[in-house]
């Protein structure tokens, strides 16, 4: 009975506790076996609650003894591991908060109000460039970094935050190289110049609609929300590419059921992103939590859909019937259904939550700075901006909307890449290997020794002021290398023609006594920026 002998009993769990981290644990990644490891241990706790009580004790006696023995058992595991952590760890030389070399639990907390951006720019004021921010972590705010992670000839891969949508599977999750390249291929088919015209027609249809309800609004004298109404229509556009239908939003003016699942879902992202593995235990353990139901339940909607795309046959083509057709192709449509659920979540998120900040922050800003509203009219007289190469052109317009996405990246922090097993070194700085690397664009685009009057929204310096860039590696809005954004071009497409169709229709201006405070206050750094309210007054030019 281990109550007759309960000193001798703990510490040989303690011990037990301490091996199991010196020669388990220890040793490769563990996120994905986390809802396995919480039902061992459960489990075996249970188990040990019944052998004592077989064996004699009462059962206060029989659950105090398992108590203290499990007690004792995460006593010599989470010591060892500290211990490690802080005293023998490769990174241990490394800056940063004592705790966050111990536990990733302070970064958690840090987060609770989605505002990492934020975090890890204190932390660079604080502690400099290079920032241990977790056990296995180190966040650099460097310009050196995206070239140096994501460049040709670069070794790095995606970190473990990117099993996050496991089981499914995409092509911007999936963290093997080869299976990347080898989906890339398809999605190169699907974004060919003759396809990227059909979508093109399709974002032009759902502008215009776009344009209509603000004209509506503008002639009632109401304020335009432009937080919702931009989302709306890239949702809808992006409802168009993965499933070939619209979510009707624009239309109905409000949240579809399944969106509102996903953006309360992609809430998940915020505080959980530096413990990927907590996540895991919720979808499998808890999938009745609020949250997670959430997250659950708008995944199951995206596989519904895709069902019946792929039922659908062949409608007019879609990013979808792309991917559809290249499983048909291979006989492999039904072992692919992973990959095709994940892709079809991909267009959805990659599609619609980094245009819309990007639309909300360059029309705030337009509001704020009203000369480049008239600069950009300037430029777009005599241009027939349905014609994709004229809108190219249109330097003041493009500078826009890079100085949007500099100034507001639509991913402020996220991007991790994991260091080759080799090492990588940056800027003569060694970075051992299997370490996250984490380089935050928000602070990235705040940097004196990269850009002159870092905080401030200056077109120019893209266009008629290259001195105001001192160091452009730091800008890489979709990224690059092997991982670059396949839908670059067309979302640089989808901005130019709103942005110029709107100004040209309308003169913006704030609302009210609101200069943008509900905008920043509420703003959320969920893998994607998620914006807070912001009223516009659209006013029709004569």
């Amino acid at each position: 009975m281990l109550s007759s002998a309960p000193g001798y009993t703990y510490l040989v769990t303690a011990i037990l506790g301490v091996l199991s981290h010196l020669l388990i644990f220890i040793r490769g990644e563990w996120h994905m076996q986390a809802p396995t490891l919480v039902k061992i241990y459960s489990l075996t706790a249970f188990a040990l609650l019944i052998v004592e009580y077989r064996l004699g004790a009462d059962v206060n006696t029989s659950f105090k003894t398992t108590t203290f023995a499990i007690s004792s058992y995460a006593a010599g595991l989470f010591s060892s591991i500290i211990i490690y952590r802080k005293c023998f760890h490769r990174l241990r030389h490394f800056p940063g908060p004592w705790v966050a070399g111990a536990t990733k639990f302070w970064h958690v907390w840090q987060c609770r109000k989605g505002k990492n951006y934020l975090v890890l720019e204190n932390l660079h004021q604080q502690y400099g460039p290079v920032i241990r921010t977790g056990p296995e972590e180190l966040t650099i705010i460097d310009a050196a970094v995206p070239l140096a992670v994501d460049g040709p000839g670069n070794e790095c891969t995606k970190a473990v935050w990117y099993d996050f949508l496991l089981p499914e599977i995409a092509l911007n999750t999936t963290r093997s190289i080869k299976d990347h390249n080898s989906r890339r291929r398809i999605w190169d088919r699907g974004f060919s110049p003759k396809a990227l015209a059909i979508y093109e027609e399709r974002v032009v249809e759902y502008a215009e609609v776009l344009a209509k309800q603000i004209e509506r609004l503008a002639y009632q004298g109401a304020p335009v929300n432009v937080s919702d109404w931009f989302y709306w229509f890239t949702f809808d556009v992006m409802g168009e590419f993965a499933f070939a239908r619209s979510f009707g939003m624009l239309q109905d003016e409000k949240w579809h059921f399944a969106v509102h699942l996903l953006r309360k879902a992609m809430s998940l992202l915020g505080p959980f992103s530096p413990v990927p593995w907590i996540a895991q235990i919720a979808f499998y353990i808890t999938p009745w939590m609020y949250v997670v139901r959430d997250w659950l339940a708008m995944m199951q909607w995206c596989r519904d859909r895709m069902g019946e795309r792929i039922q659908a046959g062949k409608p007019p083509p879609d990013v979808s019937h792309w991917l559809i057709d290249a499983s048909l192709q291979k006989v492999s449509l039904e072992a692919d259904r992973e990959w095709l659920n994940g892709d079809a979540v991909t267009i959805i998120i990659a599609g619609s939550d980094t245009i819309a900040p990007t639309l909300v922050f360059a029309f705030y800003e337009l509001a704020r700075s009203p000369w480049h509203q008239d600069k950009l009219l300037s430029e777009l007289e005599g241009i027939d901006i349905y014609d994709r190469v004229q809108l190219q052109g249109c330097v003041h317009l493009t500078a826009i909307i890079n100085e949007t996405l500099r100034l507001y990246p639509p991913v402020p922090t996220g991007g991790y890449r994991q260091s080759p097993p080799s090492g990588i070194t940056i800027n003569d700085i060694y970075i051992p290997g299997n370490v996250t690397i984490v380089a935050p664009r928000y602070s990235l685009a705040r940097l004196d020794s990269s850009y002159e009057c870092a905080e401030q929204f200056i077109p120019e310096r893209w266009t008629t002021r290259p001195e105001m860039v001192k160091d452009a590696r730091g800008f890489a809005p979709f990224s690059q290398g092997r991982f670059n954004c396949v839908g670059k071009s067309l979302a640089m497409s989808e901005m130019r023609f709103v942005i110029a169709l709107l100004v040209r229709k309308f003169k913006v201006g704030f609302w009210g006594e609101d200069r943008g405070e509900k905008l920043f206050a509420d703003l959320r750094d969920q893998f994607t920026a998620a914006p807070g309210r912001l009223d516009l007054r659209f006013q029709v030019r004569g």
